[in-house]
């Protein structure tokens, strides 16, 4: 096999491009893949600033199956069509980057189904699974409306709606019966996402937003609003929206839950958890302040996010989709992609690359 191009990145979270000169073979555990198009997750680079670099970049990924470790070969066989997610760890070693041409896929590889074009396959699975994590497992939805803490009329505030992991999480929030499902976006985006499954949006920068939201509740039920998710953790004047999400509810209610894929901001004074794509390995971050966040495996919130995961697959393109997939060609154009998803200006987009880079 000719040697490849892959996209690295540096200690400082920038990309760049150098060619691959080593054959992969999968472990038993593993299938080897001809990756078609690669997804542009904001992490890609965000996680390269905190320590998870010097490596080949990128989570997501589909592609062609090219061979099988003997663990897998019941599974797959070459020729499937597969997508997956590879999960983060320090010192990765190269063949589990998904910004190259051939992938050792280990964690998370389903097949692709006929209703679901290769390129929405290869941005699929992280943002899925952060919603899944942040509803099911950090808020205590449930997939099916049912159980004594989650009645078919719970309220949900998702902040940063045109988020990727905003949009997964509105289509997985009206799955699981919530309502009103109350969201935040630029007001050009407020009718696809109602069409996604928002009961109201909002203007996040509208300075009566709050108010707005609280009203909108009201509206709808007398239940307090209990369950929030910051999809975006915006710090811009005069509030961030950690303060924002905080001043929705009401202080009267204690037991709300809110959840955030990164950390709140500082000023936050209700506690906030952590939303995570992936709970079947060990992480740890270090951020720039010396800050250690901590993700210890937890096999059952993971059982969780595969049964999403699943019923998402098994409902594409009717119940669930990833609206507005945009396809850039080859590692160049890929780099610049990257630049603009960390920097927040994918919205209601994704990116992905497609192959060769």
């Amino acid at each position: 096999m000719p040697a490849t191009r892959a996209i690295f990145t540096d200690t400082t979270g920038e990309p760049y491009i150098a060619p691959v000169d080593e054959i992969y073979a999968p472990l038993p555990n593993e299938v080897l893949v001809q990756v078609e198009f690669s997804g542009i997750n904001p992490a890609d680079l965000g996680h390269a600033r905190v320590g998870f670099n010097n490596t080949v970049a990128g989570y997501d990924f589909s592609g062609t199956v090219i061979a099988t470790g003997a663990e897998r070969a019941g599974e797959f066989h070459a020729g499937d069509r597969v997508m997956g997610f590879a999960a983060p760890a320090l010192d990765k070693p190269k063949q589990y980057g998904a910004h190259q041409d051939v992938h050792c896929a280990r964690h998370f590889v389903y097949h692709v189904p006929a209703a679901m074009p290769m390129e929405e396959a290869a941005c699929f699975m992280v943002v899925t699974h952060t919603a899944a994590d942040a509803l099911f497992n950090q808020l205590h939805l449930s997939l099916d409306a049912s159980g004594g803490d989650n009645p078919e009329t719970q309220p949900l505030l998702i902040w940063g709606g045109a988020s990727a992991v905003g949009t997964a999480a509105i289509q997985l929030a009206a799955k699981a019966g919530c309502t009103p499902i109350l969201t935040t976006a630029s007001p050009h985006n407020h009718a696809a996402l109602r069409q996604l499954g928002a009961t109201e949006c909002f203007d996040y920068a509208d300075p009566d937003v709050v108010s707005k939201i609280r009203a909108a509740l009201a509206k709808y039920t007398s239940r307090p609003l209990a369950r929030v998710l910051d999809a975006v953790v915006a710090h811009s004047p005069p509030a961030s929206s950690t303060t924002l999400c905080e001043a929705c509810v009401d202080h009267a209610t204690v037991n709300a839950l809110f959840t955030s894929p990164v950390p709140a901001a500082k000023e936050a004074t209700r506690l906030w958890t952590r939303t995570f794509a992936c709970r079947n390995v060990a992480v740890d971050f270090t951020l720039p302040d010396g800050t250690v966040l901590r993700h210890a495996p937890d096999q059952q919130m993971q059982d969780r996010i595969d049964r999403v995961t699943r019923w998402a697959i098994a409902a594409y393109g009717t119940e669930y989709r990833m609206p507005n997939v945009a396809v850039v060609q080859g590692g160049e154009a890929g780099m610049r992609a990257m630049r603009d998803a960390v920097a927040g200006k994918a919205s209601m987009q994704k990116f992905v690359i497609q192959h060769p880079i």
